[in-house]
């Protein structure tokens, strides 16, 4: 006898945010859970979470791998992306953002999947005119070939819902904080390690939302009934650079620099350490697009239509970032 749950294919699964929203959609007892892995991936844990969820070999930058995972899909989530602010090779950033996610959408639509939830981010909106800003606001200059790039794959999205039907919805998760992060971009594990030496931008506020309450919002947008053609903003969780340094100091124990080196004294530095670093491939201690981002002001934005529409609330950042120090510590 044939399932009557609803088949949801998520690709990034693996990823930090990923292996949390499979957590969090196993718990939804209406779903059957595919993902769209690589031969490399570690899918192990993915497995023990539920023995019955299904793996489908494929990458998003070909087209071509998409389709049987696709195949009699109810639902796609698509998390897949290039989630940092340096690769040596910046075209790097648009072949997975914007080409990949074009990918996936265009094979959606061939599949004729019912609902395509594109998990996106803030930096999307550039630097707008308007701050704090909200789903409605026109974008601004994007500081980073990831933001440009995630905006440019978000469009294609836009594009497609409006010329062919594409039944999407974006999830625009607020920088993620947790357990589990194998990525640089949040400097947890170096302010832990006293090898933080002085600020950048001490003053300007981000803001931050816990990996589990993205999964959530992942999940509700998702099941949602009249999501299809809404945008999220989802995160309230603010904090200035110097905050947040000082929480993890806190938590952890341990000094963390109070003083501010401005953009503009960095900038030859910078620009240094990335022509090393594209010599090397080595990641530089400072990236040219972290500087930028930076320099670009605080990220501020209304978050009322998620709590609103989706219900959601949302945890503490100290929660968040004990969680992260917690498992650095554990580590080693």
């Amino acid at each position: 006898m044939a399932s009557s749950k609803h088949i949801v294919t998520i690709t990034g699964a693996t990823g930090f945010v990923g292996r949390r929203f499979v957590e969090r959609l196993v718990s939804e007892k209406k779903y059957r859970i595919r993902c769209l892995v690589r031969h490399t991936s570690d899918v192990a844990p993915l497995r023990a979470l539920d023995p019955d969820i299904s793996f489908h070999y494929g990458d998003i930058t070909r087209k071509s791998s998409l389709s049987a995972a696709f195949e009699g899909a109810w639902g796609v989530v698509n998390i897949a992306g290039y989630r940092e602010f340096w690769n040596r090779d910046k075209g790097h950033f648009y072949a997975l953002n914007e080409r990949g996610a074009a990918n996936v959408f265009e094979a959606c639509l061939e599949a004729g999947v019912e609902k395509v939830v594109q998990v996106s981010t803030p930096l999307a909106f550039g630097v707008p005119d308007t701050i704090p800003f909200d789903e409605q606001t026109l974008p601004g200059r994007h500081p980073s070939n990831y933001a440009r790039s995630k905006y440019l794959g978000d469009q294609a999205g836009w594009t497609m819902h409006e010329n062919q039907g594409l039944p999407l919805t974006i999830v625009y998760l607020a920088a993620v904080i947790g357990a589990g992060d194998d990525k640089e971009t949040m400097e947890v594990k170096r302010a832990v390690d006293g090898k933080l030496p002085a600020l950048i931008g001490a003053d300007t506020t981000y803001t931050y939302v816990y990996v589990k309450d993205a999964a959530d919002a992942i999940a509700r947008a998702l099941i949602k009934e009249d999501s299809v053609g809404r945008s999220y903003l989802i995160g309230d969780q603010r904090a200035t650079t110097r905050d947040y340094f000082k929480i993890i100091g806190r938590i952890a124990d341990v000094p963390v620099p109070n003083w501010n080196i401005p953009e503009s004294f960095l900038w030859p530095l910078a620009m240094g350490m990335d022509i090393l670093a594209r010599k090397t491939g080595k990641r530089p201690m400072m990236p040219l697009d972290v500087l930028k981002t930076t320099a670009a002001g605080s990220l501020l934005f209304d978050p009322s239509r998620g709590i609103n529409e989706l219900g959601m609330s949302y945890t503490a950042l100290e929660t968040a970032l004990a969680e992260s120090v917690a498992e650095i510590r554990e580590a080693g």
